[in-house]
């Protein structure tokens, strides 16, 4: 940050800049923000990790927007001729996840992932 001159105002203590006091303070502010990241990252993997343990409807990440209902519903649709924008216009399901889904689906040994 100092090779470039890049001087920093923070309101209520003044100018940061290439100086002893300057680097020092910089440097505290630092470690405080990289701490403080560390530990935002350890709490979130701590709370995943009881959530595991304890809620068995624990699942990570976006949850899905079409149960697996609708999305054999629109496959059975495909498989009777159906184009996707078709089944797009009737069932409001995207000609992306269609694609994405109905791969799950004709995978035989993961049907888990529907």
């Amino acid at each position: 940050m100092f090779k470039e001159n890049v001087k920093v105002n923070i309101l209520n203590m003044g100018l940061i800049d290439n100086t002893p006091t300057g680097q020092l303070v910089f440097t505290i502010f630092s470690a405080f923000a990289q701490f403080e990241r560390d530990m935002i990252v350890t709490r979130t993997q701590e709370g995943k990790l009881y959530a595991k343990q304890h809620d068995p409807l624990f699942r990570e990440g976006r949850p899905k927007t079409y149960s697996d209902e609708q999305i054999r519903f629109a496959y059975e649709l495909r498989k009777q001729g159906m184009t996707y924008k078709m089944i797009e216009r009737k069932t409001g399901i995207s000609k992306r996840t269609q694609q994405r889904r109905f791969k799950l689906i004709e995978k035989p040994s993961d049907t888990s992932k529907i």
